[in-house]
């Protein structure tokens, strides 16, 4: 209950920290004064990256010079991020507590021809249960070292037929941003 990740921002020189153009993150140390990642626009929330995806990262570029990461061709949200409601709901109708939900499929891609859709729940990747993006993130970036595809065992739980499946999917690994096309 008392612990909690705490933000380390350091000001400018100039002590106007706040209207710097180069203060816009930091570190973020836990109670045990370990480095467990860094955030962006402090200001707002901002976003999290865990050191875990940044030493995968780093590794990659120092190797390849380039991050490679496999494009699925889905984007998710994290079953644990939903309202309180929504969690509950899928619990009680699909006995699902974890996993990530599919918000958009891009069309043509792998995931659509293996019959992916919108709303179905990714609960593993090669075997292994997945419950955040940053798990997601992990697990792409440990099995694409320095290859130029993947093969990815994916287990679904397709809603709409209300039956689990696991799917093959080949995914190219790229250094550019992934973008879903609808």
């Amino acid at each position: 209950m008392y612990r909690r990740y705490h933000n380390v921002h350091f000001r400018s020189p100039d002590g106007h920290g706040d209207d710097n153009a180069y203060d816009n993150g930091g570190l973020v140390i836990d109670l045990k004064e370990k480095v467990v990642g860094m955030v962006n626009l402090p200001k707002r929330f901002g976003s999290f990256i865990p050191s875990s995806i940044l030493l995968n990262c780093l590794d990659s570029w120092k190797k390849h010079r380039y991050i490679a990461r496999p494009h699925l061709g889905m984007t998710f949200e994290a079953i644990k991020l939903l309202e309180p409601a929504h969690v509950d709901m899928l619990w009680r109708m699909y006995n699902i507590d974890h996993g990530l939900i599919v918000q958009e499929v891009s069309k043509g891609s792998n995931a659509e021809i293996l019959g992916i859709q919108k709303g179905d729940v990714i609960e593993s990747i090669n075997g292994k249960p997945v419950s955040t993006t940053i798990e997601l993130e992990n697990m792409l970036m440990s099995t694409c070292k320095g290859l130029a595809e993947v093969h990815i065992s994916v287990g679904v739980f397709h809603t709409l037929k209300e039956e689990r499946s696991t799917v093959e999917l080949s995914a190219k690994l790229s250094k550019l941003g992934e973008v879903i096309t609808s």
